[in-house]
């Protein structure tokens, strides 16, 4: 439905008695300004009337493109609409902007009405919107003089639009001028991915150690974005982020930036993490995502910080494995080039039972040596000792040569494999035995 804003006729009376400082026709027009309320016509048509303030923020009622909010409409006669046009056109042309008028008209109207009443009356725009969106910061400090509240965005918008010289101005009463000061936490820090203005909102807001952790959430909600950009990250590095923060799987914004590619600014926080090895909740560190990141730049950095290369994660993933199952082919080439090769699991499994398979065969050869040294009716026990001493010898060496391998795995072997181990040395060393005696035989016939 239509709202329509009435603009009484006191208004030029008003407008005349501020800019003249006339206190008599001030006294007058609010006398009887009519009362502030809101109608409802049978066509559903509303009509407001608000507190004089809100027209001294106008300064002149709007025409129906500019309108937002309400259609503005005046109920006075065509002398005063000329009067206040020609009034606000001669000021214009003397060289004072609408925001610098504004505040002296509010300046001389605090003397003659209670401006933090009239901020309590609600209406459709708030006086901080109304002026923040043509961004008169001087109205918007005489305002906050007299009681004005901001919201969360109103005291953002604020901050972003006033230079250096406004913001000291406004740091005293802005604190206590803020309807929801955590809300507002939130969404300078939201805010300040984007724009590195809003870093002197959080400093007036809370101490040292508290700004130094709002940077580092807003560096770490940033780099988690799809959007994310090196530009920004350094910014919030250049004003204090350090890259601690962490996200709910334990993975530090410092790891969003490695696995980013964003060698820039890991570089620039470097100093914060050579001394600690830091781990995610996987058991992951650096290395890992630099392995991700398939970037030679970053994997140099991330090396040059002294990270482990080899560690392996809460799963058994490596650095090299991870590789090989993102199919990083740059990281692969890297960390090869280092002598950091690694089988797959199923490659470890083949060369472990590859090896295990000749331990048996060793074993399983001592009783067919034994066999053939005990049966009498075997005559050559010399050629049938020597032949399999010999395939024993051959099976165990190479068994042994495929377990001195750099690639062969180092992890514990199952009690069962420990066996095996154990029965290919005895069969061996009987073995051996066995030979000596034969040939000591052959020797004294």
């Amino acid at each position: 439905m239509e709202h329509v804003l009435i603009w009484p006729a006191q208004y030029p009376l008003l407008l005349k008695g501020l800019v003249e400082h006339n206190g008599a026709f001030i006294l007058d027009a609010l006398e009887a300004w009519p009362e502030c309320e809101t109608v409802t016509d049978q066509q559903g048509v509303r009509s407001s009337v608000l507190p004089p303030l809100m027209y001294i923020l106008w300064l002149k009622p709007l025409e129906p493109f500019e309108s937002c909010c309400y259609q503005h409409i005046d109920d006075y006669d065509e002398a005063h609409q000329s009067y206040c046009d020609e009034l606000l056109a001669h000021i214009a042309a003397a060289g004072v902007s609408q925001d610098e008028l504004i505040a002296k008209l509010l300046g001389v109207f605090a003397q003659y009405a209670d401006i933090k009443a009239q901020l309590a009356y609600h209406s459709e725009v708030s006086p901080a919107t109304l002026l923040l969106n043509k961004s008169y910061t001087c109205a918007l400090q005489v305002l906050l003089q007299h009681g004005l509240t901001l919201t969360a965005q109103e005291a953002c918008d604020l901050w972003c639009a006033a230079d250096e010289d406004t913001q000291q101005h406004i740091s005293g009463v802005l604190k206590t001028a803020l309807q929801d000061s955590v809300a507002t936490l939130h969404l300078a820090v939201e805010r300040l991915q984007s724009d590195e203005a809003y870093v002197g909102l959080l400093q007036l807001l809370c101490d040292g150690d508290e700004v130094e952790r709002l940077l580092d959430q807003a560096l770490l909600a940033h780099v988690m974005s799809k959007t994310a950009k090196q530009s920004v990250a350094l910014k919030l590095i250049e004003q204090g982020a350090s890259g601690q923060s962490k996200d709910i799987d334990g993975k530090s914004a410092m790891m969003w930036l490695v696995e980013q590619g964003f060698v820039s600014a890991v570089q620039a926080l470097k100093e914060h993490h050579e001394q600690q090895q830091s781990l995610d909740d996987l058991g992951r560190n650096l290395m890992h995502y630099a392995v991700r990141s398939n970037s030679t730049a970053m994997l140099e950095l991330v090396e040059s910080m002294e990270v482990d290369p080899r560690l392996a994660d809460v799963n058994g993933m490596t650095p090299y494995r991870l590789a090989n199952q993102a199919q990083a082919v740059a990281a692969k080439k890297f960390l090869e080039a280092r002598g950091i090769i690694e089988l797959s699991f199923a490659a470890k499994y083949e060369k472990v039972a590859r090896v295990y398979s000749l331990y048996a065969l060793v074993a399983l050869l001592m009783p067919v040596q034994l066999s053939f040294f005990f049966n009498e009716a075997h005559s050559n026990k010399l050629s049938a000792t020597i032949m399999i001493s010999s395939l024993t010898l051959l099976f165990f060496a190479l068994a042994r040569w495929q377990k001195r391998s750099p690639l062969y795995p180092q992890d514990a072997s199952p009690w069962s494999l420990i066996g095996v181990n154990v029965l290919a040395w005895l069969s061996m060393s009987l073995q051996f035995l066995f030979s000596i005696v034969v040939l000591i035989a052959v020797v004294g016939s």
